[in-house]
């Protein structure tokens, strides 16, 4: 099962400061959001949704930590920060029933 990570909104100051949500889409139906918010002493996600409850239910760290994977991997040198990768990528992550 594909689901596609699209940028809601990144507020990006600083590599060591920001913040991002993404929605966490299937069938382009919004199934969640994904929040993501560091500084230089702290990381911290959040699931919004209700993860049992998905086309293909899956826990929420699982969702939280491949969706930054998949748009660090899609990352390079002409992204300047993370939420550039949105610029020229439809970003997805698989998750197996």
């Amino acid at each position: 099962m594909t689901y596609e990570i699209k940028l809601i909104e990144a507020d990006i100051r600083d590599p060591m400061d920001g913040s991002m949500t993404f929605g966490l889409h299937h069938e382009d139906k919004l199934c969640g959001k994904l929040e993501y918010t560091w500084d230089d002493k702290m990381f911290a996600s959040v699931f919004h949704g209700n993860a049992p409850s998905l086309p293909v239910p899956a826990h929420p760290t699982m969702l939280l930590q491949r969706a930054v994977a998949a748009v660090y991997a899609l990352r390079s040198e002409d992204h300047a920060v993370l939420s550039d990768v949105f610029r020229d990528h439809v970003v997805t992550i698989n998750i197996e029933k």
